[in-house]
């Protein structure tokens, strides 16, 4: 059976934390394509499909455990293509180059993928305007924007965990978690998450600062 892809953390983080309370989609200058990016990264490593050696993304050797050999196939169609990708690779690159490189169509893939399970439906464009130019859907189901990251504050699994350390990384959190929660989020989720969280923050800060200053 497929999995609904608002189940995934990169669906979760979209409806929660990248599309704004109208259904917009954010500026580049957000910085918000890098938590896209990294959501679909720290969701291959928690399933146990890649890991970091040096510093370097890497798939998961079939050697391992048969628990990491169940995990070789992802069940979402998206993040199957993103493993496709970083075995396929011709080098090894660091988690902040893979960050960058998925970045880039995060957001259409997703989004496509989410129309067609009945999560989004794209509203019709209408006449552009210089001061609200945003691509908007409508969201059908799943948690509407924020409702994802205020819930699980309260949680304990990993991918509560990880919702929130990646809203934290893109800078999008209140200011009602202290920086020991989160590095006891991140601690929790493993050396491969903390180095994609560290990733995210890096791509997000450089292009905050660009946009307020």
């Amino acid at each position: 059976m497929k999995p609904d892809s608002a189940t995934t953390l990169a669906g979760e983080f979209m409806l929660a934390v990248y599309l704004d309370g109208q259904g917009r989609v954010p500026s580049y200058r957000t910085g918000l394509d890098f938590g896209l990016s990294g959501a679909m990264l720290m969701e291959l490593a928690l399933d146990g499909c890649i890991d970091t050696v040096d510093g370097h993304i890497v798939a998961a050797r079939a050697a391992r455990a048969a628990r990491a050999a169940r995990a070789a196939q992802p069940r979402d169609r998206v993040l199957g293509e993103v493993l496709a990708r970083i075995q396929s690779s011709r080098r090894p690159r660091t988690a902040a180059q893979w960050v960058r490189i998925l970045s880039a169509d995060a957001h259409r893939r997703l989004a496509a993928e989410l129309i067609a399970d009945g999560v989004l439906v794209r509203r019709p464009r209408r006449l552009s305007l210089p001061t609200d130019p945003a691509r908007r859907y409508d969201v059908l189901r799943g948690e509407r924007p924020g409702a994802a990251v205020r819930s699980s504050r309260s949680g304990t699994d990993d991918r509560s965990a990880a919702l929130t350390a990646l809203a934290t990384a893109c800078a999008v959190t209140s200011g009602d978690q202290d920086g020991s929660e989160y590095e006891a989020a991140v601690r929790s989720l493993g050396p491969a998450c903390a180095q994609i969280l560290a990733a995210v923050a890096a791509c997000v800060w450089p292009v905050a600062l660009c946009s307020w200053a």
